[in-house]
């Protein structure tokens, strides 16, 4: 509920009020003494029903909330009343429409900032593309507008980039209607999204991989090659890998905890050899909970932000010495998941060590599986003869 901000009005008489309810089949209404009506309107939404509270004030542009449950609406209602009739206004209630140059930057300063700050960062970056908006309010961005922005774009950019703008102008939307109170359609919700090319994927051979290890070793980062023995034995994004910190292994354990990543925390197990690897690096006099595995112990802001860019030259320069054509740091994480499929770990399972969202995400590497299908399809190559 928003915070209750006080403003002397001319008048301060307090009216009773008479608490009469009209019975529709969908809306309830308040009327008091004086000029402030309430109502609240039951509304079907894709996800359920929501309660759209409204109060009108005659002079005054009505103020709005929308809640899950109508006793929830009921009582916002009643104390915005109350609040409006003691000297009071609704500070942060949105108007019944918005500009979008007002909109984005609620949306960043109250929703974007609240998630993990890597996403916080991207969005701010994002968000200078929607500029091509500025101007104009919520109700005024159509989609046949949404479409011609997507097509701008896809003149300067790649249809990845095209796309995820496209999420956040339609997150702004879905925020501003769920949470702000705004009525606005969602001019995303029906116009084509570009497709994207085929994603690449590249992994790495067993002659690739002993080359590869053999060129780190020669690096000016001395600890590459652990680096990259850990990324290939578990998994795990660049910068969780490059990130790591004392504290979240588990030797006894054989476990990696991630809370902070990209999607949802997981914990991602160790190979016998990657705890070998891992043990090779514990310092002499031992190691605090909060010390970096891999990053100096005062590291840049740089490396703090993007901790894999801690070991791109080295790693780039390794791979240019192994001959190794057409492979990136992010491809390890491929490599690992490849060679988990192809020696038959089932697909949800390489799912949660990676942390991947949906299965649809580990089925790229299902092609791998094609050996082990004409080994399955084989047992039944008799049935009926």
């Amino acid at each position: 509920m928003p915070q209750i901000s006080t403003e002397l009005l001319k008048s301060q008489k307090i009216a009773t009020k008479i608490a009469t309810k009209n019975k529709c089949k969908k809306r309830y209404c308040f009327q008091s003494a004086g000029a402030i009506v309430a109502t609240i309107t039951k509304r079907k939404r894709k996800k359920g029903i929501v309660y759209c509270a409204e109060v009108r004030i005659k002079g005054r542009p009505s103020l709005s909330q929308t809640f899950d449950r109508q006793s929830e609406a009921m009582r916002w209602a009643e104390e915005t009343e109350d609040a409006l009739r003691t000297d009071g206004y609704i500070g942060n209630a949105p108007p019944d429409d918005m500009q979008f140059d007002d909109a984005l930057e609620k949306y960043l300063a109250e929703v974007s900032s609240k998630k993990a700050k890597s996403t916080h960062r991207r969005e701010l970056y994002q968000s200078r593309s929607l500029h091509y908006f500025f101007g104009k309010t919520l109700k005024e961005i159509t989609p046949a507008l949404a479409a011609k922005f997507r097509d701008t774009r896809l003149g300067k950019v790649q249809p990845a980039t095209v796309i995820k703008d496209l999420n956040l102008l339609s997150h702004i939307y879905t925020t501003a209607l769920r949470e702000w109170g705004i009525e606005a359609s969602n001019p995303v919700a029906i116009i084509r999204k570009p497709k994207t090319p085929q994603g690449r994927l590249r992994f790495l051979t067993d002659a690739e991989i002993k080359a590869l290890l053999k060129e780190s070793k020669k690096g000016h980062r001395p600890n590459l090659y652990h680096f990259i023995v850990l990324q290939l034995h578990t998994g795990m994004r660049p910068s969780e890998g490059a990130g790591l910190t004392w504290g979240q292994v588990d030797f006894d354990g054989r476990i990696i905890d991630l809370q902070q990543t990209k999607t949802d925390p997981r914990r991602v197990p160790l190979t016998v050899s990657a705890i070998e690897i891992l043990s090779e690096l514990v310092p002499e006099g031992g190691c605090k909970y909060k010390d970096f595995v891999f990053l100096p112990q005062q590291p840049k802001m740089t490396y703090r932000r993007r901790p894999n860019q801690y070991f791109r030259e080295s790693f780039e320069a390794a791979v240019k010495r192994a001959k190794i054509e057409d492979f990136h740091m992010h491809d390890l994480r491929h490599t690992a998941a490849s060679y988990m499929i192809m020696n038959g770990i089932d697909l949800r399972t390489v799912a949660d060590i990676l942390g991947h969202k949906t299965i649809s995400m580990t089925m790229r590497y299902t092609h791998l599986l094609d050996d082990h299908k004409l080994k399955a399809v084989d047992r039944i190559a008799g049935l009926g003869l």
